[in-house]
């Protein structure tokens, strides 16, 4: 699975989230505007994450967002699964079936030999990413800095 634009822009609109002023909510337009994309498709990205349970909004003309909880308790897995759904890297489609018919019992094994191999690639993948959390990055993108920066996007 090769993760989309939408999983980085996700990011970038966490990350302006953790680090906006924790009483003002960040207007939609003004995460569209950093982000460079359509409001529609920002909106789009905005509603996977409320969903998720991630950010929470605030209704009105352009819609303001802020975290749902501390950045200590987002993981970068639960971004990526907001956005992309769970990771899943062997596609599974029933290709060494296809290809070994007449030898049925092997061409099953073979396909439970290589499946085994790529879930347990994908749960390692799934635990290092349910380690990171977003307050984690940002740490040590501000590694000389604290508390944290904070800044307010709404008045850029």
């Amino acid at each position: 699975m090769k993760l989309t634009n939408a999983t980085e822009q996700a990011l970038a609109i966490m990350a302006m989230l953790a680090v906006q002023h924790q009483s003002i909510p960040v207007s939609s337009e003004t995460i569209y505007t950093k982000l460079a994309v359509s409001p529609s498709y920002v909106k789009k990205l905005l509603r996977k994450l409320v969903v998720a349970r991630l950010i929470g909004g605030v209704s009105g003309n352009n819609g303001d967002f802020y975290l749902e909880k501390a950045p200590s308790d987002i993981s970068l897995l639960e971004i990526v699964e907001a956005i992309e759904g769970p990771f899943t890297s062997f596609p599974d489609r029933g290709v060494l079936q296809r290809a070994f018919t007449g030898f049925d019992d092997y061409a099953q094994n073979g396909h439970h030999i290589i499946s085994s191999y790529f879930s347990e690639a994908d749960l390692l993948w799934e635990v290092r990413l349910r380690q990171v959390s977003v307050n984690e990055i940002l740490e040590k993108v501000f590694k000389n800095e604290f508390p944290l920066p904070t800044k307010n996007w709404n008045e850029l």
